[in-house]
Order: structure tokens, then C-alpha cells, then sequence
């Protein structure tokens, strides 16, 4: 038999909520019962509540908090339903945006990852092509781990994607080819990242690298220590009649926001080059 009146349990159990949502409803005179029995107590709410409690559970949904909504259902007429569901749509549009900036920075993440996984320290020297790409930089020099610490700190100030350096082949050092060419291997290099946003970022802070291609060595240990690796890398270029195009990057595949096994970090170092 249909019946206007519904108890607390009755009504949850049709919108599929807590009674105990029901109850906090009411303690905070979002969403009163249409009927308090004064003996017991008991709340009951009548059919024709569904519809309102729907457009709270609605509301809810696209992310207005209860005094929101509150303000939404006070002397609701369609201009003011208009503006506050305009103001949350461009909300919901920026979160979105955020979203998909955030799942394409994992799945990324997640690619290179594999590919460090499955290739590891690889025997000798590769040559790879990489296309354009740009680094940021606050262009302070570096030269020991606290530095690096406080360097890295002012790096993911100044990015404006999400999670940008976690299991990601974006952090690393700007090796001068002076430095290169002079084998001052051990002098103090500049803290860059990779990004793919530059939108405000003054331009003394960018840095193009430009497709090309590059001779590359990956090599465990800490960031400083790759003069052997510096050094095979060199002779490879001499023995090959190579000539260095610009400076060279030394990029953190390994590190500890994934491992915390010293032995396992892991940086390559890629040295722009073209033929004599």
C-alpha cells in the first residue's frame, strides 16, 4: 500500500544513503523530516521530500559542499540556480583539466619506468635522437647534496604540472662543454627539469635543447660520480670524429622517490653531437 509518510530508514533506503546522513541532515537544518513523532521521537519524511533530497544528493555529486547547497536551496529562483551552477561548472572544468594533465604525467611516468626496467645499465654507448625539448632552471650552480636538496625544492616551485619529478626522467644537471672539452668534470653544474608547460615562466629561466642527436651512457651511482663515465663517453666522441654541438645533460632515471637502494639510482648522461 503506498503511504505518504516514510520512516528514516524508509527514505535512506530509496535514495540509497545512511540514515545517519539523514540524521546529520537535519542536525545542521539542511533537510528536516516532515514529521517528528512527539512520543518517540522517530523521524518520518514524506514522498513528496524525494525529489529535494535527490537534488542534495545531486548536488553533492558535482562537488558542493552542505553549506553550499544550503545557500542553493534558500529562496531558490532560476537566475541564482543559473550563476551558482555556472561558478561550479568551471570549477568541475578546472579539476577536469587537472585530471587528465595528471593521468598523461603518470602515464608517462609509468612508460619510462618500463623502459628503464626492461633496459637497465646497458652495455656501452648508445646513440639516440630526441626531439625539441625544454628545461626550466633557476640557473644556480650545484655542487654537493645539500645544494642539490634545496635546488631540487625550488625546481618543483616553479613547475606547473602535477607530480612532476616522482618516477620520472625530468630531473637532472647542465654539464657545460667547456667543462667537457677542458675534462673539468668534478665542477659545479646547474640544476634543470624538463616540463612541458613554460606558460609565465620568465624566459631567463628556459632552456631550449634542440632536437638532435645525442651520445648517451647510463651509469649507477650518486650524481657525481660520472667522470668515468664522462670519460668514455669523450673518447667515444674523439675516436668517432664527433663534434660537441652544446652542453650535455645528465638526467636522473633512478632515484629515491622510487628506490631506496643507494645501488640503484641511476642517471644518463646524453652529450649533443653531430659528424665533422
Amino acid at each position: 500500500m503506498l503511504k505518504e509518510l516514510l520512516s528514516i530508514s524508509e527514505m535512506a533506503k530509496l535514495r540509497r544513503i545512511t540514515a545517519e546522513t539523514l540524521r546529520h541532515y537535519d542536525r545542521i537544518g539542511l533537510f528536516k523530516p516532515a514529521y517528528i513523532d512527539p512520543n518517540t521521537g522517530y523521524r518520518f519524511y514524506s514522498i513528496y521530500q524525494y525529489e529535494v533530497l535527490g537534488t542534495i544528493k545531486e548536488l553533492r555529486q558535482i562537488g558542493m559542499n552542505l553549506e553550499e547547497i544550503k545557500f542553493f536551496l534558500t529562496e531558490r529562483n532560476t537566475e541564482k540556480s543559473m550563476r551558482i551552477l555556472e561558478k561550479k561548472h568551471k570549477i568541475l572544468q578546472r579539476n577536469i583539466k587537472e585530471l587528465i594533465d595528471l593521468e598523461k604525467s603518470i602515464n608517462e611516468k609509468i612508460e619510462n619506468f618500463h623502459k628503464v626496467s626492461k633496459e637497465g645499465l646497458f652495455p656501452g654507448i648508445k646513440i639516440y635522437t630526441f626531439e625539441d625539448r625544454l628545461f626550466i632552471t633557476k640557473n644556480t650552480k650545484i655542487s654537493n647534496d645539500l645544494e642539490l636538496s634545496y635546488g631540487v625544492i625550488e625546481i618543483e616551485n616553479m613547475m606547473q604540472e602535477k607530480a612532476p619529478l616522482i618516477a620520472s626522467d625530468r630531473l637532472g644537471v647542465l654539464i657545460e662543454k667547456e667543462d667537457l672539452l677542458s675534462e673539468n668534470y668534478s665542477s659545479p653544474t646547474t640544476l634543470v627539469a624538463r616540463t612541458n608547460y613554460i606558460k609565465d615562466t620568465p624566459e631567463k629561466y628556459v632552456i631550449r635543447v634542440p632536437k638532435g642527436k645525442f651520445v648517451c651512457l647510463r651509469h649507477y651511482g650518486e650524481i657525481w660520480d660520472r667522470r668515468e663515465s664522462l670519460t668514455q663517453l669523450m673518447t667515444f666522441i674523439k675516436k668517432h670524429d664527433y663534434k660537441l654541438t652544446g652542453n650535455a645533460l645528465q638526467i636522473v632515471q633512478v632515484d629515491i622517490s622510487i628506490t631506496d637502494e643507494p645501488n640503484e639510482a641511476m642517471f644518463e648522461i646524453q652529450i649533443p653531437i653531430v659528424k665533422h
